[in-house]
């Protein structure tokens, strides 16, 4: 049998025996060591960057990033729902982000509750993160500062400044009718924001537009922002729903990425004008409406005076408005003339297939054609509209069964 060192026997002081102080075995120090890296390193798994790149091939983390869209009354909660649709069929793998009333709820409690009914097919069928929350709003101010009783609402849409649990967002307006994915926009190299141009201003350095933004996701900026509403704003951009273009301006005139306007911003009303220079900013490219068309990711509707295309044209007003071919007399019409009321045709279609809404009746054209009386015929979205046969279908497959282009 071995005999024991010295340094393995028990120690006596003063006839009491000592230990020595406890310390780890050499191996469950090693097992401490490896559990602390391995923990470390799925961490680091659990929040992967944006995007990895091995060489030959981009891998994207599309949980990083968002689109954006808010609701602040029934028709813009159905044209967003549009918006979720459209990115479902363009197979965009980026999540979908909606803010929308905090006293609305998902439960349906009759067959012609449009709003909760929207709520569930967004969440359940095109898979939208519902956020409710107290709505933006800002208040009109006059030139001796006194308020007008005016709100906007539409600036909400800086909620998705607080997104800040994604890398990037896509914030956009819902008047809009997607063409294209914009999912090659969360690529784009780091910047706090990117934005088209208003191209369609006479006034030249053009301004940012607000109608889409990309953003990197910033809790100060919100702030700032929250902070600029409770001043109130300019009664006339309040009333017109502008004001967030003007705050935009101010924060990022000079510091923002621009996004061309050509494919990111076309007006509707484009191909209702006579020159398009401002829009091609090419002066050797000649003006193709087939072509502008199929090359735009998005088509903004502005036709003023003419209302919005969930309002019904007024007939005379069609007649005025509509793109005049050239004054060609043809049955068929020009590119521009079919191209134009095709969009206004099928964004109406679409709320009546996806969201059982028919468009409001049309204004009598002498009181708008003139823009005597804009905000209460034509601005906004809180008129009412009628609802079609029929309520949504709130038990429609998820988009999980629809086919993806990868």
């Amino acid at each position: 049998m071995r005999r024991k060192r010295s340094d393995e026997l028990p120690r006596y002081l003063n006839g009491a025996q000592t230990s020595l102080p406890f310390q780890w075995p050499r191996r469950s120090r090693l097992y401490a060591i490896v559990g602390v890296v391995l923990l470390f390193l799925y961490y680091q798994s659990r929040r992967k960057p944006s995007t990895v790149d091995d060489g030959s091939t981009i891998h994207v983390n599309w949980s990083r990033f968002a689109y954006s869209l808010y609701a602040t009354d029934s028709a813009t909660l159905c044209h967003a729902v549009l918006i979720f649709d459209a990115l479902a069929k363009f197979g965009s793998r980026a999540d979908r982000v909606l803010f929308y009333p905090h006293y609305w709820d998902t439960v349906v409690s009759d067959s012609k509750d449009r709003d909760s009914q929207l709520l569930v097919i967004a969440r359940d069928k095109y898979k939208v993160k519902l956020q409710p929350i107290e709505l933006l709003t800002v208040e009109g101010r006059s030139e001796d500062k006194s308020w007008t009783g005016t709100w906007d609402k539409s600036v909400t849409k800086f909620m998705a400044f607080s997104l800040t649990y994604y890398d990037r967002v896509i914030a956009l307006d819902s008047d809009i009718s997607l063409l294209q994915s914009l999912d090659d926009l969360f690529l784009l190299p780091s910047a706090p924001i990117a934005l088209p141009r208003a191209y369609w201003y006479l006034s030249k350095p053009w301004p940012l537009t607000s109608l889409l933004m990309v953003i990197k996701p910033d809790f100060d900026e919100f702030n700032k922002f929250k902070s600029n509403l409770l001043g109130g704003g300019d009664s006339e951009l309040v009333q017109a729903n502008k004001f967030d273009m003007e705050l935009i301006n101010e924060r990022f005139a000079d510091s923002a990425m621009i996004l061309p306007h050509r494919p990111y911003a076309l007006l509707s009303g484009e191909f209702r004008r006579k020159n398009h220079s401002e829009y091609l900013g090419n002066p050797s490219d000649s003006w193709d409406a087939e072509k502008v068309f199929k090359e735009a990711k998005l088509v903004h509707f502005s036709d003023w005076p003419l209302p919005k295309p969930w309002i019904m044209w007024p007939q005379e007003g069609l007649s005025e408005i509509q793109p005049d071919c050239g004054g060609s007399h043809d049955q068929g019409g020009c590119a521009e003339r079919r191209i134009w009321k095709a969009l206004y045709q099928d964004f109406r279609a679409k709320r009546k297939e996806v969201c059982k809404l028919l468009s409001v009746p049309a204004p009598e054209w002498w009181r708008i054609k003139d823009g005597l009386h804009p905000h209460n015929e034509t601005q906004g979205t809180g008129h009412e509209a009628p609802h079609a046969e029929g309520q949504v279908d709130v038990s429609a497959k998820s988009e999980d069964t629809i086919a993806h282009d990868v």
